[in-house]
């Protein structure tokens, strides 16, 4: 994410500058001459400054995930949209399309948070720039990459049936590609894959059980749980089970803070 942040990035200069310069003051103190002035004085300096090229990037890098992580903690942990949007508004904005991995990674998040708050237009227009991002990617991997962080954002946007021909394109990217870290992608696409097969196919019985699976799992992010809370009460309703409905609709009404499920579960429950 370093690359969004201007400010870090300086820093990260800075540092890859100041150790050859350090060096190349303590250099004449112990040989009697100039850094410049010899092969091994020079090789010195190269290799000070790439050290210190390497020891800002991490430094900065994981700074910048952590401030990344702490907007996203606003949404995904503690369910307010609002606070993600208000916080990290200009990360968004920094960002520009086509986008790398890490980028879209961001915008998935930032733009499901403007569809709770209500700018479906602007959520919309990010779904955009991720699908062109997606397909500008250099290889098979890259391009499956940005598509699961774009997926979560589409099965808002579009028909389960849309969403499912995603799913299917980044299974098939997957399959193209031989990079280790294609496994955990395909993982995940095959798991969401049987949530939007039920979806597609109007299995209210699947629906709820397979949401109440990740609504009652803590390895999830809270407003995920709700999310799937919301998905199994609906399901529930269908099937006319009012009890069932009931506990998975108080779950949301708890838990779900500013999410914008929140004050319709709230609704529903005082209907019951």
């Amino acid at each position: 994410m370093i690359a969004y942040f201007k400010k870090y990035a300086i820093f990260v200069c800075i540092i890859a500058v100041a150790l050859p310069v350090i060096g190349s003051t303590i250099w004449p103190l112990v040989t009697g001459q100039l850094m410049a002035a010899s092969i091994g004085g020079l090789v010195m300096m190269f290799v000070l400054f790439v050290v210190g090229l390497f020891l800002g990037y991490g430094i900065f890098e994981r700074k910048a995930e952590g401030t990344v992580d702490g907007y996203l903690a606003h949404y995904n942990d503690e369910c307010d949209p609002e606070a993600l949007i208000q916080e990290g508004a200009w990360l968004a904005e920094a960002i520009t399309f086509p986008c790398n991995q890490m980028g879209s990674w961001y915008l998935g998040y930032y733009a499901q948070a403007l569809l709770d708050v209500g700018q479906v237009g602007k959520a919309k227009e990010i779904a955009e720039g991720l699908a062109t991002s997606m397909h500008a990617a250099k290889n098979p991997a890259m391009r499956a990459g940005i598509l699961v962080n774009l997926l979560p954002l589409a099965e808002k946007l579009e028909s389960p049936e849309d969403a499912l021909g995603l799913l299917r394109q980044g299974l098939a990217w997957c399959d193209e590609s031989s990079e280790i870290k294609v496994a955990h992608l395909r993982e995940f696409l095959l798991s969401q894959q049987k949530v939007l097969d039920a979806r597609a196919s109007g299995d209210q019985h699947a629906i709820a059980s397979l949401a109440r699976s990740i609504a009652t799992s803590d390895l999830y992010p809270m407003r995920i749980r709700v999310e799937y809370a919301w998905d199994e009460a609906s399901a529930q309703y269908k099937l006319g089970n009012r009890a069932e409905e009931k506990r998975a609709l108080t779950f949301v009404a708890q838990n779900g803070n500013k999410l914008a499920l929140t004050p319709k579960a709230k609704e529903r429950l005082g209907g019951m």
